[in-house]
């Protein structure tokens, strides 16, 4: 399989993720009882997606690497937040979000000045990425407050 065949089916594979989570608001709104497949179908994907991207990591040689460094970071910061919002809503999670989200976006600047293609997908992880961090500080500012 060429290299950038890799990096194109593991992007596909995070595209995947949208039509999932539409799948995922019309199982909460009219079918709680199926959530369950949203969550499996989720982890499923984000499953596959790591292990394509660690495969291709180890296959892809030069620059184009570290495209599929920053899809890995991306996936690893992903799950930490899908993990905080599902079944470890803890409040030492927040700091386990922005030490995770230090480092991914770390390599999210150091893929986007290396790579020479795709660099689009860097810079499309640190947008996301800045997305993620102020939904959790406006969850880590409202924790614990009564806002009824």
């Amino acid at each position: 399989m060429g290299e950038v065949k890799y990096i194109k089916i593991n992007i596909l594979l995070l595209l995947a993720i949208i039509p999932l989570s539409v799948v995922d608001h019309l199982f909460a709104v009219y079918n709680e009882s199926l959530f369950f497949l949203y969550e499996w179908l989720l982890t499923l994907l984000i499953l596959c997606s790591t292990i394509l991207s660690i495969i291709s990591i180890g296959k892809i040689k030069g620059n184009l690497k570290w495209v599929s460094i920053s899809i890995l970071a991306f996936l690893v910061q992903f799950s930490v937040l899908s993990l905080f919002l599902g079944p470890f809503t803890r409040y030492a999670l927040f700091s386990v979000f922005y030490i995770v989200t230090f480092f991914a976006t770390i390599i999210f600047i150091i893929s986007f000045r290396k790579a020479e293609t795709f660099k689009w997908i860097p810079m499309v992880f640190i947008i996301v990425s800045v997305i993620f961090t102020c939904y959790m500080l406006l969850l880590n500012s409202l924790w614990g407050r009564d806002v009824s």
